[in-house]
């Protein structure tokens, strides 16, 4: 699959090794090489169609090679906002819903829907740091009881919000998360 993707003539120029946008950089596991993963740049792969108008839709689609004809699919939309009201939850879902029904479904179809490949995991993200965390805690153990402090309080409308709509995919029924950079770290699954 990966190769597949790498070597498809429409993709190619909108593959990247590093998952970033606007600020937000995801991380990548670093037992990963480069060969184990591809990152497309779907939001430019629309803008290079130059269509009047272009569909809204995520940052990236990142595929992560378990091996055995096994993947993960990662499915990112980026985020750089100062706090959670500036996110539009409409617009992430239109993102979301668009990229699911046309990119993968129908543009590259012959890709992504190959029964050939299998999907052990597949997320989808929506990666902001719109409460001004990231970077702040020393160790993983303060970062999560601040987590849990501000679940208690407006987050859980921000997770509750991306989370109420529902989006299929392989057969699979699965819900946006919500996740601070450099979460969700690229990887495999054993």
């Amino acid at each position: 699959m990966i190769a597949k993707i790498r070597n498809n003539p429409r993709l190619r120029i909108y593959l990247r090794d590093r998952i970033e946008d606007e600020g937000i950089e995801v991380g990548i596991d670093g037992n990963l090489s480069q060969n184990e993963y591809v990152g497309v740049k779907v939001d430019d792969y629309y803008n290079g169609l130059h269509q009047p108008t272009v569909p809204k839709s995520v940052d990236y689609v990142v595929v992560v090679d378990n091996s055995c004809d096994s993947y993960n699919l990662y499915i990112l939309e980026m985020k750089n906002v100062n706090s959670p009201q500036k996110l539009v939850i409409k617009d992430i879902h239109e993102k979301f819903a668009n990229t699911i029904a046309d990119f993968l479904s129908e543009e590259f179809k012959e890709i992504f829907l190959a029964d050939r490949y299998k999907y052990k995991d597949i997320k989808l993200y929506l990666v902001s740091d719109a409460y001004g965390i990231g970077g702040k805690y020393q160790t993983h153990k303060d970062y999560v009881r601040y987590l849990d402090k501000i679940n208690k309080k407006d987050s859980l409308r921000v997770d509750r919000n991306l989370s109420s709509k529902i989006f299929k995919f392989r057969k699979r029924y699965l819900r946006i998360e919500y996740d601070i950079p450099p979460n969700p770290v690229i990887k495999k699954s054993y």
